[in-house]
């Protein structure tokens, strides 16, 4: 009699970037249209949610040396996000939701639970496109927020089955990351610091991707 297959785990808070490139078979580009769009992207300038901005930025500049990951997330990350305004009839906001996918001919299995993304459905996410990975300030650093926001990206891709790009954002205290992942490909963004003027182009940023995920989601 065949012995049945034990599963091993691997959360994805212990994935770094190479490992996930690695055991998936993804290629790191140097470049992406996506990536290079976005650093075109024009800065928004539009009162009054650009004084809003501007007050986020200086609470920004004052605290996040001595902010925890909770902290950045309250403070900071969490209403800079509600500006942009993710609502929408055509997915919806989820946070802290566990994600889990089989490999290897299923007899290993990565899982986690993942910070922000974006999805179908009303009480459990289907088909996620995209993530974004909060993250301690950078003299904190003990993880690969770039990994663990790739396996997040992987899982659902290999989950959603529908050859749509995945989109995410690690950020790492003021520093902001903008990632695609695109069949087998992907592609990192410089970082863009919300310190500084650059925070108004981040949100722009951030509208573009609202602007992709509500044509994403009318389709599939």
């Amino acid at each position: 009699m065949e012995k049945e297959k034990k599963t091993k785990s691997k959360p994805f808070k212990n994935w770094d970037d190479e490992e996930v490139a690695i055991e998936f078979g993804l290629k790191l580009l140097k470049t992406h249209f996506f990536i290079e769009y976005i650093d075109k992207v024009e800065p928004f300038t539009v009162s009054p949610v650009q004084e809003t901005i501007e007050k986020l930025r200086e609470t920004l500049k004052d605290y996040v040396e001595t902010w925890n990951e909770d902290e950045l997330k309250m403070m900071f990350i969490s209403p800079f996000l509600r500006l942009a305004d993710f609502v929408s009839p055509y997915y919806k906001v989820f946070t802290q939701r566990p994600m889990s996918v089989r490999y290897a001919n299923d007899t290993l299995l990565t899982e986690g639970k993942v910070e922000f993304m974006l999805a179908k459905g009303l009480k459990n996410p289907k088909k996620p496109h995209f993530f974004i990975h909060e993250y301690k300030p950078e003299k904190r650093r003990d993880n690969d927020p770039l990994g663990q926001l790739l396996i997040a990206m992987v899982a659902s891709q290999k989950q959603n089955q529908d050859n749509k790009p995945i989109y995410g954002v690690y950020v790492v205290g003021r520093l902001w990351f903008f990632v695609i992942l695109d069949g087998s490909e992907y592609a990192v963004s410089k970082s863009y610091s919300a310190e500084d003027e650059e925070i108004f182009k981040i949100f722009a940023m951030l509208l573009y991707i609202k602007d992709i995920m509500e044509q994403l989601y009318q389709e599939i």
